[in-house]
């Protein structure tokens, strides 16, 4: 006689509950591995990039590159970056396109892919962003026109709309001996995408004036929650509560905070409350605010009443 039975009713309506309750256990536990895996990786692209601004630099008498500027051939909307000129140190993510050159028959050196992609942002360029109190901005400190980039400045005129050399003095670039803790300011992070462009924008915006919420005044200078994102559309009115420039500024991408490459090359996570424009974006002389030509680094809000107050700058 066959004495076997399958499982009763009872039986499978408990295994399946006892296999319910290990997925709904289980699954965040993966889900938070892969997100660490990804910040790992998102610490060695920084760590990276970091030490091949570092190799440049040593290169070039002790100076950063240059943020931005605009390149001969080239579309106004695809300056040549940092990120080609470190490029040829870190031999990673940069191909020869066609669509950013004036001419389609040519190319010109672009770094949008590979280690230049933070592994959790959305599709696009410019994923990483620099201080421009150390790589500064070509085209933000431009004098003449805005060449239909929106980016002229008033200060400087060393380029012309063509990328050929224009009549004016160049904008100074930074050298680390004149950084007081480099170790402390804020090299490169993660920035938002833009994702009706695919793209973040070219540089960060290193003023106190966006740090504190357009003037709002935020103690320590962080950056409003909502501006945290991967807009639609930016946002430069001002408001706290719109998107805020936020493909110009940094995106905490993990367990609110952001990998950060250092002004000395050495790559660290930071929380975002933590992360603040009074204490790891300012330098003292630097340039960051061609709109301002009475208080070029800002060093007006260390005083009393102003957003940095009570911080050393």
């Amino acid at each position: 006689m066959n004495h076997n039975k399958g499982f009763t009713l009872i039986e499978l309506l408990v295994v399946i509950a006892i296999i319910a309750i290990l997925a709904a256990i289980l699954f965040p536990v993966f889900a938070q591995a892969k997100l660490a895996a990804k910040k790992t990786q998102d610490l060695s692209n920084l760590k990276q990039i970091g030490l091949a601004a570092m190799m440049y630099a040593n290169d070039y008498n002790d100076f950063y590159p240059r943020n931005d500027y605009l390149g001969v051939g080239r579309q106004t909307w695809a300056p040549i970056t940092y990120r080609e000129l470190v490029g040829p140190y870190v031999k990673n993510g940069i191909e020869q396109q066609s669509y950013i050159m004036l001419n389609s028959n040519s190319t010109g050196p672009l770094a949008d892919t590979g280690i230049w992609s933070s592994p959790t942002q959305p599709p696009g360029r410019f994923g990483y962003g620099a201080n421009q109190a150390l790589f500064p901005s070509g085209q933000q400190m431009r004098g003449s026109s805005n060449c239909g980039d929106n980016y002229s400045g008033m200060l400087f005129n060393d380029q012309n709309c063509d990328g050929s050399a224009g009549p004016g003095p160049s904008a100074p670039s930074v050298s680390q001996t004149q950084l007081p803790t480099p170790s402390n300011t804020l090299m490169l992070t993660t920035l938002g995408i833009n994702v009706s462009y695919g793209s973040a924008n070219v540089y960060m915006q290193s003023s106190e004036w966006w740090w504190a919420g357009a003037g709002a005044q935020l103690r320590g200078a962080t950056i409003p929650p909502t501006w945290d994102a991967d807009p639609a559309n930016d946002d430069y009115s001002g408001s706290l509560t719109g998107n805020g420039p936020a493909s110009a500024l940094p995106r905490f991408r993990y367990t609110l905070g952001a990998n950060v490459a250092w002004g000395d090359g050495h790559a660290k996570y930071k929380k975002k409350g933590a992360l603040g424009w009074c204490t790891d974006m300012f330098v003292q002389g630097s340039m960051i605010d061609p709109y301002n030509t009475s208080a070029l680094d800002d060093s007006s809000d260390f005083d009393a009443g102003q957003a940095c107050a009570g911080y050393t700058p």
